[in-house]
C-alpha cells in the first residue's frame, strides 16, 4: 500500500487513555501537514526528520492529547513510506515491541 497525503490528511487518532499524558495535538497537526506536503512535493521531511520527531505532552491534568501510541504507529508507517521515496536509504522496520527501556522485573533483580 503506498501512503499518499489525503491518507496523512485523514489520520485520526484517539485520545490519550485515562491518567496518561498525549502529545501536544497542535504539535502533531502541523507535522502532519508537512510531511502530506511533502508527499506531495512542497516540502522536504525526510524519514530521518520523521524517526526523530518529538512532541511535547498534553499539560497534567488534561486529557487533550492524543494517544502516544496510536501516533508512534502511524508514525512507524509514515517513516518506512517516506524511507522508500529517498534514493540510497535502507528501510528500517521498528519492531513492534522494544522492551530497552523497560525496568527488569523486581524477582529478576533479586535473583542475580
Amino acid at each position: 500500500m503506498k501512503l499518499t497525503a489525503s491518507d496523512v490528511d485523514r489520520a485520526w487518532f484517539p485520545q490519550a487513555p485515562f491518567g496518561t499524558r498525549g502529545y501536544n495535538r497542535m504539535q502533531v497537526d502541523a507535522f502532519l501537514s508537512r510531511v502530506a506536503a511533502t508527499l506531495e512535493g512542497r516540502d522536504t521531511v525526510t524519514a530521518a526528520d520523521v524517526h526523530h520527531v518529538a512532541f511535547t505532552l498534553s499539560p497534567m491534568g488534561r486529557r487533550d492529547g492524543y494517544d502516544p501510541t496510536a501516533v508512534d504507529a502511524f508514525l512507524r508507517i509514515v517513516e518506512r513510506a517516506l524511507a522508500t521515496r529517498e534514493p540510497g536509504t535502507a528501510v528500517y522496520v521498528a519492531p513492534a515491541l522494544e522492551h530497552t527501556h523497560v525496568r527488569r522485573p523486581r524477582w529478576r533483580r533479586l535473583r542475580t
